[in-house]
């Protein structure tokens, strides 16, 4: 997985689930015995064993049986049905407040999710290795350069408004990491991070930004993108952005 740059926590996440439901494999019996005795958690072992099978077959492993054990997968296990359930306003506000008396980091973390509409690990990253010096300040909000490329997932900038800038700024804090974060706001009463990735995006919709600019701000672009386009995309989400760190602050000011 190191060798397909997988992430860390990806990796622990597909090889904790082998270790939980996988003793030994004789046959395809046993696949099928694992997976029918299973309710939740059947796409990340899938995944798992997918995972599995292309690291056997690159040591040499019989390919005939490989392919009946890769057939004895259970179908439609790696579909998910689409989540259409977006948070309102009201939510979200509610959320910002419900984290008040939070621990500070967890405060600006979530604020910096509310700003960007980043993925929580993108997040993550931004706030453990931000320095004032590295954000750009472009009208009334700031850009923060990303680079982080994870296979078609690809993220150049991190748009944030003044508010969060100053909460970021405000000194040291402690680190945080992707799976306690997240297990940390699943735990409160307050929208999660996957569905305030969803509010972002719909809000800049409704604030007639163009729907690229939107994936482009949210780390939603093509594998390879070109020069001219990633130019002409970040020239855009400039331009656009100052739209939503208005909207920010009207939304902050009827949560206080």
């Amino acid at each position: 997985m190191r060798s397909q740059d997988y992430s860390t926590g990806y990796s622990a996440d597909l090889t904790s689930y082998l270790d939980r439901y996988v003793a030994a494999i004789t046959g395809p019996q046993d696949v099928i015995s694992i997976f029918s005795r299973i309710k939740a958690g059947k796409r990340h072992l899938w995944l798992a064993f997918r995972v599995w099978f292309n690291y056997l077959e690159a040591l040499g492993f019989d390919n005939n049986i490989l392919s009946v054990l890769r057939k004895s997968l259970p179908k439609g296990a790696n579909t998910t049905n689409p989540d259409l359930k977006v948070p309102d306003e009201r939510a979200v506000q509610k959320s910002i407040c419900a984290l008040s008396k939070a621990p500070r980091r967890y405060k600006v973390l979530y604020n910096l999710l509310v700003d960007s509409g980043l993925r929580l690990v993108e997040a993550v990253d931004i706030f453990n290795n931000f320095k004032t010096e590295n954000a750009e300040r472009i009208g009334n909000f700031y850009r923060v350069e990303i680079g982080r490329f994870r296979g078609s997932k690809q993220s150049f900038f991190g748009y944030f408004s003044e508010h969060t800038f100053k909460m970021l700024s405000a000194g040291i804090i402690e680190p945080l990491s992707y799976y306690p974060t997240s297990r940390y706001y699943g735990k409160h009463d307050v929208v999660r991070p996957k569905y305030v990735r969803k509010f972002v995006f719909d809000t800049m919709i409704g604030l007639e930004v163009p729907e690229s600019v939107a994936d482009f701000i949210e780390g939603r672009v093509p594998k390879r993108v070109g020069a001219k386009h990633y130019m002409a995309l970040r020239r855009q989400a400039d331009n656009f952005y100052g739209k939503c760190a208005s909207y920010l602050k009207k939304l902050r000011q009827e949560v206080l």
